[in-house]
């Protein structure tokens, strides 16, 4: 059962950086607009994530579940050294949905509408990024070993391990790829003037994504960090690498095409190859301290507590995802605009 509850929880994590990271990302293009198609992004996002925002983080809240019950030695490990940018991370959430909903809903319309708006954009951008310097840290090496946390000072223990160079490129990596996701999306939800601006954006995006992680592994290259190793010496985690990056040709020929459909699969494909190649370089060993790497099953919950959550995570996936299929279907991300008058030929597909 240890295999089903590892199954969600890399479901999860990949939902959420899907899902969730178009969410963060139409707040980030909103941001990075320029002032004339700041409000076209606004209202089309809107459309978008108005009845689905709140439902993305579910997947977020699944894996903290998961690695409190199911692996404590990980989640003592992430949420006492992390807990600065995972704190930090935790605000931008929610003042990023209290802005959310009060730009659009407050009873009165005045200035501070501008004001929920700069919340909304530079939360959006904020929080991401603190998720990946939280991921660049488990894999750069700066970890304390927990039997060790009272030897050292309070930087050493608790900042040092995510204020480094290797945290703070994945931090831009994650920021990359989530405006990337979003802007595919958004392609998807336009048609006309609009969608080429979304595909531009796409472009644009993809291309950041592309020279992110090209700094993250030239970095960890230059400095050894001891990831690298685990990769280089996984043949599959390469093969990876190469088909993820291989992808990037037919993503940019039905950017061009305009093919909605292909464009958001291979995308959603990319990014689960990108996922699948960092956990098999390094599984099971996910985090790296100053003394060697960690096990996810060390210290994991006996036997008992795994198949409890485990048939707990199969009833509830019978349960709910098919609600939430059908939410992202009818309202969300999987429902392209209905068509103005006139415009039918481009717009009311269904994906």
């Amino acid at each position: 059962m240890t295999a089903v509850v590892l199954f969600f929880l890399f479901v999860s994590v990949y939902l959420y950086l899907v899902f969730g990271g178009a969410d963060y990302g139409v707040g980030i293009l909103e941001l990075l607009s320029s002032r004339k198609n700041k409000k076209l992004t606004r209202n089309v996002a809107y459309q978008i994530i108005g009845p689905v925002w709140e439902a993305n983080h579910v997947w977020l809240i699944i894996v903290i579940v998961i690695m409190w019950i199911a692996f404590p030695r990980y989640y003592y490990i992430i949420t006492t050294q992390l807990h600065i940018p995972l704190t930090l991370m935790l605000f931008g959430v929610v003042i990023r949905g209290t802005a959310f909903i009060f730009r659009h809903y407050d009873a009165v319309v005045d200035g501070s509408q501008k004001i929920y708006n700069k919340l909304f954009q530079y939360s959006s951008i904020i929080t991401p990024f603190l998720l990946g310097i939280s991921a660049g840290a488990l894999i750069s090496g700066q970890l304390v070993p927990v039997e060790d946390l009272e030897q050292h000072s309070f930087a050493e223990a608790y900042i040092h391990p995510w204020f480094n160079i290797t945290s703070f490129l994945m931090g831009i990596f994650v920021v990359s790829l989530v405006s990337f996701s979003s802007a595919v999306f958004l392609v998807g939800e336009t048609s006309g003037n609009e969608q080429k601006l979304f595909i531009a954006r796409a472009r644009k995006a993809n291309l950041a994504v592309a020279l992110s992680s090209v700094l993250v592994f030239g970095y960890g290259i230059y400095a050894e960090e001891v990831f690298i190793d685990h990769f280089f010496d996984n043949s599959l985690s390469i093969v990876l690498v190469l088909l993820a990056s291989a992808l990037l040709v037919p993503i940019w020929i039905y950017l061009g095409k305009e093919k909605k459909v292909m464009v958001r699969i291979l995308v959603a494909i990319q990014v689960l190859i990108i996922l699948g190649a960092w956990a098999q370089s390094n599984f099971p060993y996910l985090v790296f301290t100053r003394e060697g790497a960690v096990s996810i099953y060390d210290h994991m919950a006996t036997d008992t507590v795994i198949n409890s959550i485990a048939y707990a995570l199969l009833a509830g996936s019978v349960l709910i995802l098919p609600g939430l299929f059908h939410l992202f279907k009818a309202f969300g991300l999987f429902k392209v605009l209905q068509p103005a008058e006139g415009d039918r030929g481009n717009r009311g597909k269904t994906v």
